[in-house]
C-alpha cells in the first residue's frame, strides 16, 4: 500500500467516481482504476461494487475512509513541520513591548529561542501604552506583543504566559526588623521612585494602595526601571520592581520583600487573528515553555519553605545553567 494509493481510493469515494476522481487528480482513468485494483489487491478486499464502469464504495470501503483521510493528513502535517523548519533557519521577527513588561525581561525569555535559532534576527521595540502596542500589532508593524492584560481590543487573539509580581525593593542595609512580608498599610513611611512610562503599572498599585488607605510618598519619578534601580542601590527610594529585575537588585545587595495584598498583573502575548508564521509561533512557544520552567521550579521551592526571592534566585541560577530542549514549532 503506498499513500498514491490512498489518494486515488479517497479521490473516487470524494468525486463520485472514476471519471470526475482522475479530472481532479489530472490523470487518466486507466491509471486511477489500475491503483485502485492494486490496492484491493494488497488489502485481499473489494472495496467498492463495480457497475459497469462506475465504482460505489462497498462495507469494506466504507470502513477504509477515516483511516485513508488520517494518514493523509498527517502526511501533509508532517511536511508543514518540516517547512516550517526549514523557514526557521534564517528570517527575522518584529517583537512589540511596552515599559510594564520592560524590553530586558521579553529579551531574556528570548535566550532559549536565539541559542536554538542563532541565525533569525529579533527585532525588538517598546511602546509607551498597551493601546499603541496594541496598534502596532493590528497594523502588522509587530507580529508578537507582549503586554500586560487585559488589552483594549477584541481583535486580537491573547496567549497568557503567567502573572507578573512586584515586589518591593529597598536600599541595601534597609532595616526590616526580620519580616519577609511588608504590610502595604505602611507604606506612607516610604519614598518611592516610580517610573513616569510604567503607566499602567502605576495605576495598579495606585489602585491597590487606594484599597489600602494608603497615600505614598512619591520621592522622584524617573523615566525608565534602570533609573528606580540605580536611585535604589544609592539609597535614595523605593521602588516596585518586577521579580526578575528585583533578583538582579538582591544581587546587587538592594533589600527585597514580598508585600501584603501581593501585586500581581497577568501578561502575555497578542497577535492577530489566524495562524502564526512559523518563527513568530516557535518564538511563542519557546517563551512560553521558558517560563513554565522557572515558575514551575520556583514553586516546587517555595513548596519547600524557600521564600520567593530566594526561590527565584535558585530557579534562575539552575535554569540559565541548563537550557532548555526545543520544542518545536507546534502546539
Amino acid at each position: 500500500m503506498d499513500l498514491r494509493q490512498l489518494e486515488y481510493f479517497l479521490a473516487v469515494v470524494e468525486h463520485g467516481g472514476v471519471n470526475r476522481a482522475a479530472q481532479h487528480l489530472h490523470i487518466a482513468q486507466a491509471t486511477l482504476s489500475q491503483g485502485i485494483r492494486q490496492l484491493e489487491r494488497e488489502l485481499r478486499l473489494s472495496l467498492f461494487h463495480r457497475t459497469g464502469r462506475n465504482l460505489v464504495i462497498n462495507a469494506e470501503g466504507q470502513l477504509l475512509i477515516e483511516p485513508a483521510r488520517r494518514v493523509l493528513a498527517d502526511v501533509v502535517a508532517a511536511e508543514d513541520i518540516m517547512r516550517g523548519a526549514r523557514d526557521l533557519q534564517v528570517g527575522s521577527i518584529t517583537i512589540g513591548t511596552m515599559p510594564e513588561m520592560s524590553s530586558d525581561a521579553v529579551a531574556a525569555w528570548s535566550g532559549s529561542f536565539t541559542r536554538l535559532y542563532p541565525e533569525i534576527r529579533i527585532d525588538l521595540s517598546e511602546f509607551v501604552g498597551v493601546r499603541e502596542l496594541c496598534d502596532e500589532v493590528l497594523a502588522g508593524h509587530c507580529e508578537l506583543g507582549f503586554t500586560t492584560f487585559p488589552v483594549p481590543t477584541e481583535n486580537l487573539e491573547q496567549m497568557t504566559l503567567g502573572v507578573q509580581r512586584l515586589l518591593l525593593v529597598m536600599p541595601p542595609g534597609t532595616p526590616t526588623d526580620g519580616a519577609a512580608i511588608f504590610q502595604l498599610t505602611g507604606l506612607h513611611r516610604v519614598p518611592l521612585a516610580v517610573s513616569n512610562s510604567a503607566v499602567r503599572e502605576n495605576d495598579i498599585v495606585t489602585s491597590i494602595l487606594r484599597r489600602e488607605s494608603v497615600t505614598p510618598t512619591i520621592r522622584a519619578q524617573v523615566p525608565n526601571r534602570h533609573a528606580q534601580l540605580t536611585l535604589v542601590l544609592n539609597g535614595a527610594a523605593c521602588a516596585f520592581l518586577p521579580l526578575r529585575m528585583a533578583v538582579a537588585a538582591h544581587r546587587l545587595g538592594a533589600v527585597v520583600v514580598e508585600t501584603d495584598p501581593a501585586i500581581r498583573t497577568p501578561f502575555g502575548i497578542v497577535h492577530r487573528p489566524g495562524p502564526l508564521n512559523p518563527v513568530a509561533q516557535s518564538f511563542a512557544i519557546q517563551s512560553r515553555a521558558d517560563l513554565a520552567r522557572r515558575n514551575g521550579r520556583i514553586a516546587e521551592l517555595i513548596d519547600t519553605g524557600v521564600p520567593l526571592i530566594e526561590a527565584a534566585l535558585t530557579a534562575y541560577d539552575e535554569l540559565e545553567s541548563d537550557p532548555p530542549p526545543p520544542t518545536g514549532t507546534r502546539e
